[in-house]
């Protein structure tokens, strides 16, 4: 049956769960915004809405401000729908759950802009996430995202992001460099295999006023003798490791 707009209309704002998702198919902007009213619209009305590709820019607006748009099947359909405006992406994923975001970063394909988006809101919760999820994301996590986490300085973080294939040196070495490292977790970096080799660092281990002795012992031998002098001049050594290095070189 052919409708007239009219009709459509009438329609849209009244019409039967059935009525409703033969209407979505293929009617125009002015109809769809309608239905958007009609109490009978739900989550797989919207998931077939948005199927189509011809969807107005403007329509979105209306769409992300729908209660529905807050289910997490509509909103990462939302989120990867080619015509949505830039300026709905940061509400659609501040409503998604910690571990929605992630799928959005890991998605094949996924556009770069939607991609950041996603990492900036993880990161943004990450303050307040409990530890067990910053550890499962740690596992899992992009080099932005693990860059970011790897600063909370959990042990059980900072393992979960050694053994993450995705963590930059770059993101380590800050961390040493920084004030949450402890004897524990500078430790647990020395122990690792895929880090421990690393000239930069073992350097930046041996730079901070925390690494216990054991760490002296095993990596000065391999040290340039010039670079483990400069070591004598640091600020951030404390007197007791100044003297391992001295030993080390009465010794050799």
């Amino acid at each position: 049956m052919i409708y007239s707009q009219v009709q459509q209309l009438k329609l849209a704002l009244t019409g039967s769960t059935e009525e409703l998702k033969a209407l979505l198919i293929n009617s125009a902007e002015e109809v769809l915004r309608a239905a958007l009213k009609n109490i009978n619209l739900n989550e797989d009305h919207l998931l077939t809405l948005l199927q189509r590709h011809d969807l107005p820019g403007a329509l979105f607006k209306p769409l992300c401000a729908h209660p529905l748009s807050r289910r997490q099947r509509v909103a990462l359909r939302l989120i990867d729908h080619p015509a949505l405006p830039p300026l709905h992406l940061k509400n659609l994923l501040d409503n998604l759950l910690l571990f929605d975001l992630l799928k959005v970063c890991q998605q094949p394909g996924q556009a770069t802009d939607i991609r950041i988006a996603a990492e900036q809101a993880i990161i943004r919760r990450l303050p307040t996430a409990p530890l067990g999820s910053k550890v499962s994301i740690a596992r899992r996590a992009s080099a932005t995202v693990l860059t970011a986490l790897i600063i909370d300085g959990h042990p059980q973080i900072i393992e979960a992001c050694l053994d993450n294939p995705r963590l930059k040196e770059a993101a380590l070495f800050k961390f040493l460099s920084g004030s949450t490292a402890t004897a524990e977790t500078i430790s647990q970096i020395a122990r690792h295999h895929r880090w421990n080799q690393r000239r930069n660092i073992r350097r930046a281990i041996l730079s901070h006023r925390l690494t216990p002795q054991v760490w002296f012992l095993q990596f000065l031998p391999s040290m340039p003798p010039h670079e483990a002098r400069q070591l004598l001049h640091s600020q951030r050594l404390t007197g007791q490791q100044k003297s391992w290095i001295r030993d080390h070189f009465s010794r050799h």
